[in-house]
């Protein structure tokens, strides 16, 4: 299903219309959509599209000759290499415009080692010349990296274009799973997160409950080994990696409760989390008004993917019961804590994505800066301010409305943040606020 991707198809076919040669890197995590996009893009076009894998280069060669001599309407031909093969297509494709898209570009890379470095000398030597659009699709990113971003890699500086492909924002799980109540909607949200592979498993027919326990608690399903594939592509020994992740989604946000709880020494760990945050599975989070991030001392981590946080806290801890289909135990946690450990949260990062969509609508202005504020004793759910006003954003996931006592509250933290910028107070909640704030100087919405 596609979904979306407006900018990235824009860019993609931005680059098609070039007059010489184009290079575009697609990259991102498993699922997230990049050979969809792929597809969509190709559609009616000249392509020769090959997926590659980790069977042995001379397998994959016949594989790809069989594509050109399609493309090039040849009967027979073999070449000793994958280099004759891209100089013999650059040299016969005449004035032609073709799109050779290589998806899973990683695999070459691990049965060939010096692939890229070949592939460096066809497009500065051949393929520059020519109307070929070049595309490289990879779901390892470290790889990835390594092999093309980085400034040593063999294909640095080559690129036209580079789209890192990410999750989508929330409210296009409407277009997975239409017609859905504001719990249901934050109930998929807390959970499966939006990357589109994982909304296309779940059952609209089904409730969630149920989404739950046949997706992803059940040994044999789609999602039950997810969270140990994505750290696997990426990280070859991942018991540490592992013991991080759970131990922050277990509420161990901070460098010291992490070290406190895995009984190591704080600077033991530091490379390990630089790691996490490079591939993109946690963020290091600064309080908005920071002047000095870098330097900050109240710098604490959280997963940047709601899906991954739901796994660690209820597979990846659970396998012992799981692996023995004791499932009913673990939905009966999930009964007891997901709406205060998982909604809560997610509605938070839910109502930032809503601001930043419509600011005007929500605040009256643009935000310079938008996100959470804390200090050693207090904290505030969202701070948003421009050079002239400041908003304190308060959340409620909860069944009963807002009340004054909440809004005085805030309105005491706020006095916390010393700015010198006009106040406002928002709410959003998700029952709306009570009748005795009506009047104030705050707004309230529904979400």
């Amino acid at each position: 299903m596609f979904v979306n991707r407006t900018r990235e198809l824009k860019t993609l076919n931005n680059e098609y219309q070039r007059a010489n040669s184009s290079f575009t890197v697609i990259y991102g995590r498993r699922r997230v959509g990049k050979t969809t996009l792929i597809k969509e893009f190709i559609q009616d076009k000249e392509v020769i599209y090959y997926y590659a894998t980790e069977v042995n280069l001379s397998m994959q060669l016949k594989s790809f000759t069989k594509d050109i001599l399609g493309i090039l309407g040849l009967s027979h031909i073999s070449f000793e290499s994958f280099e004759d093969a891209f100089i013999f297509l650059a040299k016969h494709i005449g004035k032609r415009q073709l799109i050779l898209v290589i998806d899973e570009y990683q695999n070459l890379v691990k049965v060939e080692k010096s692939f890229s470095s070949m592939l460096q000398k066809v497009w500065d030597m051949y393929f520059k010349d020519t109307n070929i659009y070049l595309i490289l699709c990879g779901s390892t990113i470290s790889m990835m990296h390594s092999e093309i971003l980085n400034y040593s890699a063999p294909l640095y500086g080559r690129s036209t274009s580079i789209i890192h492909l990410q999750p989508l924002l929330a409210h296009y799980i409407h277009d997975f799973v239409p017609n859905l109540s504001s719990e249901a909607f934050m109930d998929i949200y807390s959970s499966f997160g939006t990357i589109p592979k994982y909304l296309e498993m779940y059952q609209k027919e089904k409730s969630f409950k149920e989404n739950i326990n046949e997706v992803i608690l059940d040994k044999n399903s789609f999602l039950y080994n997810e969270g140990y594939f994505l750290l696997k592509q990426e990280i070859n020994d991942v018991s540490t990696y592992f013991s991080i992740l759970e131990a922050i989604s277990k509420g161990a946000t901070k460098l010291g409760n992490i070290s406190k709880m895995l009984e190591m020494n704080s600077s033991q760990l530091t490379r390990y989390i630089e790691k996490l945050i490079a591939l993109g599975f946690i963020d290091k989070e600064i309080p908005v008004t920071e002047k000095n991030p870098l330097k900050s001392k109240l710098g604490r981590y959280r997963f940047r993917d709601n899906f991954l946080k739901f796994w660690f806290f209820y597979v990846y801890k659970n396998y012992r019961y799981l692996e023995i289909d004791l499932n009913e135990y673990v939905l009966k946690e999930i009964d007891t804590n997901f709406n205060d450990n998982f909604v809560s949260f997610a509605y938070e990062d839910f109502v930032q994505e809503q601001i930043l969509r419509d600011p005007m609508k929500y605040l009256g202005f643009v935000p310079l800066k938008i996100g959470r504020w804390w200090n050693n004793k207090e904290e505030i759910d969202l701070v948003a301010f421009d050079e002239e006003k400041i908003a304190f954003i308060e959340c409620k996931w909860r069944n009963k409305k807002v009340n004054r006592a909440v809004f005085e509250a805030l309105k005491i933290k706020s006095e916390l943040i010393e700015m010198p910028l006009t106040k406002q107070f928002v709410i959003f909640s998700k029952t709306g606020c009570s009748e005795t704030l009506e009047g104030e100087e705050m707004v309230c919405f529904v979400l």
